[in-house]
């Protein structure tokens, strides 16, 4: 399956049949745990992340460098936050891992 990849970090990915379907987006239980502890200042930043995370999670950063293909990302948030997530390409679904924030 061809990658939904966008030609800039924020910009949507080109609309070709491989992009059409999004992404499901499941935080397992400790990251709901970290969500539901955010500020409510860090609240709309997040809820940005995850509609990205739909649409095209490839375009989080690499948490190991030496593995660019790897589905282990990472992406910021409101300034003071990190989202840890994996890509599930075959199911279509991105795993929410952890949710830090340090504001």
């Amino acid at each position: 399956m061809e990658r939904c990849l966008p030609t800039s970090r924020w910009r949507a990915p080109k609309p070709d049949l491989a992009c059409r379907a999004l992404y499901t987006v499941e935080a397992d239980e400790p990251a709901q745990q970290q969500i539901a502890a955010l500020p409510p200042e860090a609240l709309p930043a997040y809820a940005e992340v995850r509609t990205l995370l739909e649409a095209n999670p490839w375009a989080g950063d690499l948490y190991h460098r030496q593995n660019p293909d790897a589905p282990l990302r990472t992406i910021a948030f409101g300034g003071a936050g990190m989202v840890r997530y994996l890509i599930l390409d075959d199911q279509r679904r991105v795993d929410v891992l952890r949710v830090f924030w340090a504001g």
